[in-house]
């Protein structure tokens, strides 16, 4: 096929004295033969030519392509001529009404000035297919007709013939006697249009992905809870008078059970009970493939924690029609011990390789543990640092060996904000804030707070180093001037407080492994003036100046993955201040916070988050005096109560006057859900109670405060916002009937 008529044998091992293209005109010789491998002052070879022309149609550009020789001195001269494919001069859409010509082509990705390749016609009309069907067009029908022009060029017109809007009216199955058709229904995408809700989800029409996905889905749950013969057709999609009806059609078949499980292979010291223990499946229940999945993972780790990185198990089933059940045989092949050879780091244009080292669970040498490597992962992620954080074994020189290979996408860790704006109840607010959470890739972090307005005034400067020397130690400072007017008194602080923290995982990795310890010592001085005369007395009594110096010890559990952005995980804290080492103030106080996030559905558009926090307050004196008025709690704003302003909440006088309380409740419920990922905008509901309580008052569970709401919250390049709007639900008189609350800077 390559050669003219009459070459032969011999002729194919001639020198090779030139070799051309002929027939091309848009495309350079010099990129044609960049293709080829046949070249000048080697033996001509017809498999090296056979492969060539192959080349050269991978191209793209070309229709036909025929080879000829001719006699060329003392070899033989080798010509590709080429049959280009035409141009498209100009791209016509005719019978497109529902779409408009910009995204008719957006979609068909074919456009003029290309080569004609019909092959990626063919896909573009499926995309544009595709899309008619996610506007209820299902029975679009695309052609398309070439017109040749001058020059080897073409026009090409795309007849659209878009059909009726057919809506989903009806979803059945058919076939089902053992699942209710309810429990099946809440699996799939494909729904029956709803005028209330469609035309925000996109639902109510027939999308192939979605039957697709739903087939799969409804397959996965039959096999999760025992059918292991179900079978389930394509989705029969019929039109009716006033739309379409979607049928899945199903055969359930019976419902089987574990029959005996046991292992095999390469067993936990030669024993089949350890091997299998902590597997989730037991014998009798009903079968599920997902028990088996995870099972199947559950032995593996037992053999990847101690080294054996490449162990593959086969869960081998046996199935007994009979009886119903499904015997399974873990067949395990542990392979040979695996250790680390290097730690490959890259992706991180600012963090220090050590702040990196520092921070995983594995090192150089050691042997492969597929739970360190895991946890490696998670506390690098957890440091906020990075957007992604990968962790990859990769083969080595030596086969016993890999190569540990951490690649990072470093996020956004400094922050600056500065605006200025004005309240009824704070006047004219300038505020600047500057922090960096990774100071020149140390790990190290360090922020300064400046408000100033007509009535407050503060300063606060904070420097933390979470791993001093990359030992475990970590020390913090931080330093403060405040003043604060509020409505019958001012309020000055300035002092400051040093920390230093160790972490408890020498108590027991299982336990202790996310718990840190730290102890602080704060000293403040509290300058209490301009008290009106008829302000509650507990203020009037607390007017003057006072130094409190006190010791703070705290014990944090932090399991959160990300603090940014928390999708899981949660953070308990137990912190202490007792005062009296020194100083005028004496008194005692404690603080109990949870916060519990859960990731309830992993959707399309994102991760749907329920989040909890309870936060517990109690405070007071060695000297039977009230507890100091700086340390008293004033629920009320964006994160404690948030249908009700800042302090606004608490213990009042008989003139409403709110004097703060020396305990408090306060939780929170949240649903947090996408709604542009990619661009980190978010949404949020929330429910929340709380009030603090006189010294002398116990906490009532019936005088709690309610409020409810929803905001919005934006993860954006400079720092994290809140917008979130709050009612109270059970408003006295004087309330606000709405709150709104505003964050910049501070963590979700």
């Amino acid at each position: 096929m390559l050669f003219a008529a009459g070459a032969s044998k011999a002729d194919a091992q001639q020198m090779v004295t030139e070799v051309s293209v002929e027939g091309n005109s848009r495309i350079d010789d010099s990129t044609i033969l960049l293709e080829v491998a046949t070249q000048v002052g080697k033996p001509l070879n017809a498999d090296t030519v056979d492969k060539d022309v192959k080349a050269i149609f991978r191209t793209g550009f070309f229709e036909q392509i025929a080879v000829r020789q001719r006699a060329s001195g003392a070899g033989v001269h080798v010509i590709f001529v080429l049959t280009e494919k035409p141009a498209i001069r100009e791209i016509k859409v005719e019978g497109a009404d529902e779409l408009s010509a910009d995204t008719f082509l957006e979609k068909l990705n074919v456009s003029s000035k290309r080569f004609l390749d019909k092959r990626k016609i063919a896909s573009g009309i499926e995309e544009v297919k595709k899309h008619y069907q996610s506007k209820g067009y299902y029975g679009t029908e695309i052609e398309y007709k070439v017109a040749p022009v001058q020059q080897n060029q073409v026009d090409v017109t795309f007849i659209v013939n878009e059909g009726m809007k057919k809506l989903i009216r009806e979803v059945v199955f058919e076939g089902n006697k053992q699942v209710d058709s309810g429990d099946l229904d809440g699996l799939i995408q494909t729904s029956r249009y709803k005028w209330w809700s469609s035309w925000a989800t996109g639902g109510g029409v027939v999308k192939k992905e979605d039957l697709e996905n739903d087939v799969r889905e409804l397959t996965k749950y039959y096999l999760n809870n025992g059918h292991v013969d179900v079978k389930i057709g394509e989705p029969a999609v019929e039109e009716t008078e006033d739309g379409l009806r979607v049928a899945f059609k199903i055969t359930e078949g019976e419902v089987f059970q574990f029959g005996k499980i046991t292992a095999s292979g390469a067993l936990v010291e030669g024993n089949v009970n350890k091997t299998l223990d902590g597997i989730e499946s037991k014998e009798g229940d009903t079968f599920s493939v997902e028990k088996l999945r995870k099972d199947t993972f559950k032995v593996s780790d037992k053999f990847t924690d101690v080294g054996y990185a490449f162990t593959n198990v086969d869960p081998v089933t046996d199935i007994n029609r009979t009886s119903k059940t499904v015997n399974v045989n873990y067949v395990v092949d542990k392979g040979n011990l695996i250790k680390i050879n290097r730690i490959i780091i890259s992706g991180n244009q600012k963090t220090s390789d050590n702040v990196i080292r520092r921070t995983l669970k594995v090192e150089e040498r050691q042997l492969y543990s597929s739970s360190k490597i895991k946890r490696s992962q998670e506390l690098l992620q957890r440091l906020g640092y990075f957007d992604e954080v990968t962790l990859t074994p990769e083969p080595a020189l030596n086969a016993n060996e890999v190569d540990l290979a951490v690649a990072v996408r470093e996020g956004t860790t400094g922050q600056f904000s500065a605006g200025a704006g004005i309240s009824s109840d704070e006047g004219f607010i300038i505020s600047s804030q500057v922090s960096e959470n990774n100071l020149f890739g140390t790990g190290n972090s360090v922020g300064l707070n400046v408000n100033l307005g007509n009535k407050r005034e503060n300063f606060v400067l904070s420097y933390n180093n979470p791993r001093v020397n990359d030992s475990n130690w970590s020390f913090g400072t931080d330093l403060l001037k405040t003043k604060r007017d509020f409505s019958d008194y001012d309020r000055e602080q300035m002092g400051g407080v040093i920390t230093v923290g160790y972490p408890l995982w020498f108590l027991g990795p299982e336990v202790f492994d996310d718990v840190r310890f730290s102890l602080g010592y704060e000293l403040m001085r509290i300058d209490i003036t301009d008290v009106d005369k008829d302000a509650p007395q507990l203020v009037i009594d607390s007017r003057g100046e006072s130094t409190a110096s006190s010791v703070v010890p705290q014990i944090v559990r932090n399991t959160i993955d990300n603090p940014i952005d928390p999708k899981k995980g949660s953070r308990q804290m137990a912190k202490f201040e007792i005062a009296g080492l020194g100083g005028d103030e004496e008194f005692w106080m404690t603080n109990l916070t949870n916060t519990w996030y859960y990731p309830l559905w992993q959707s399309t558009i994102g991760t749907f988050v329920f989040s909890h926090r309870v936060n517990y307050g109690y405070g007071d004196t060695f000297n039977d005096e009230p507890f100091p008025l700086y340390k008293r709690f004033f629920p009320g704003g964006i994160n404690s109560v948030r249908g009700y302003d800042y302090r606004e909440l608490g213990p009042k006088d008989e003139d409403g006057d709110v004097y703060g309380g020396n305990k408090q409740l306060v939780t929170n419920f949240e649903l947090i859900f996408p709604l542009f990922d990619s661009i980190g905008l978010s949404g949020v509901v929330f429910y929340d109670i709380g009030q603090a309580f006189d010294d002398d008052v116990p906490i009532e569970v019936s005088e709690l405060r309610k409020a409810y709401g929803w905001g919005i919250r934006w993860r954006s390049p400079i720092a994290p916002i809140r917008l979130e709007i709050g009612y109270p639900v059970d408003r006295e008189e004087g309330e606000s009937a709405s709150n709104i609350n505003f964050s910049f800077g501070s963590p979700m």
